[in-house]
């Protein structure tokens, strides 16, 4: 036998054993879509332990899991550093993107962060908090959703009207939440955070907004238009949870008006 077809064979061979190893399943082979209820899908991980390493504005948890998998494998138990909020009980935060229907331009912010530390741009943003800031009576406006979805979600609205008000100095407008009705998503792989997205049209400037959080320094930028932020998310001057609302945001607003409509995002 050539001695290149050995080599081939032995190449094949180790391919297959990790295939084996590492099992790969398709929508078809496991008889269930990934969406509408994939977030939901039944899962064999069960948390056994959670202690508080740190304790700040975040916490910082070190969660121990088993995966009833790896226990037949030998390995019982895995631990996870995972990222918490002090003050949201609810694990949820909110993200706004501000949208001028008449001029065709976003209100976003540009603000210092800490993690890269860089002045970068992103959306009015912040987390449900359980302390008193994010109480009923604030942003006013009308939503598209329904009596109970408003009721499911009203804590994550409220929060939504406030940080757009604090930070954008915006309230009022029309809001569409940008994901399925109860629906977050999760932050990160890391993160206990879910965010919950909106859009909102043609908000009112606010003459005297709620005062910015204390660490918080953010410049307004108004005027800014579709094809500027799609450049600013390519070249890396918006962070990750901002980029990704104004994505879903842009996308809503083209479903709402039309492709071919003047008022269009582009």
């Amino acid at each position: 036998m050539p001695r290149c077809l050995i080599v081939l064979l032995l190449v094949l061979a180790i391919l297959g054993a990790d295939a084996a190893q590492s099992p790969t399943t398709t929508p078809a082979a496991s008889g269930a879509a990934f969406y509408p209820r994939g977030r939901d899908r039944p899962h064999k991980y069960e948390i056994l332990d959670e202690v508080v390493r740190y304790s700040g504005w975040r916490r910082v948890v070190r969660r121990s899991v088993v995966d009833r998998r790896r226990a037949a494998r030998g390995k019982k138990v895995v631990e996870y550093d995972v990222i918490d909020h002090a003050n949201s009980s609810s694990g949820g935060a909110v993200v706004v993107f501000a949208w001028n229907s008449t001029s065709r331009t976003a209100t976003i912010v540009r603000e210092y962060m800490p993690g890269p530390h860089r002045v970068l741009c992103g959306l009015a943003a912040g987390i449900v908090e359980d302390d008193g800031k994010h109480s009923e009576g604030g942003g006013g406006g009308t939503s598209s959703a329904s009596g109970s979805e408003m009721s499911s979600s009203s804590s994550s609205l409220v929060a939504a009207r406030f940080e757009l008000e604090e930070e954008c100095h915006l309230a009022g407008g029309t809001w569409y939440r940008l994901t399925d009705e109860g629906v977050s998503v999760p932050m990160d792989k890391y993160v206990v955070t879910e965010i919950t997205p909106y859009l909102v049209i043609d908000a009112e400037h606010v003459p005297d907004p709620r005062p910015l959080d204390d660490e918080e320094d953010i410049e307004i930028v108004r005027g800014v238009t579709a094809a500027e932020i799609l450049r600013m998310i390519r070249e890396g001057d918006f962070n990750l949870v901002g980029g990704w609302g104004a994505l879903l945001a842009l996308e809503k607003l083209r479903e709402l008006v039309g492709p071919r409509s003047r008022s269009s995002p582009g």
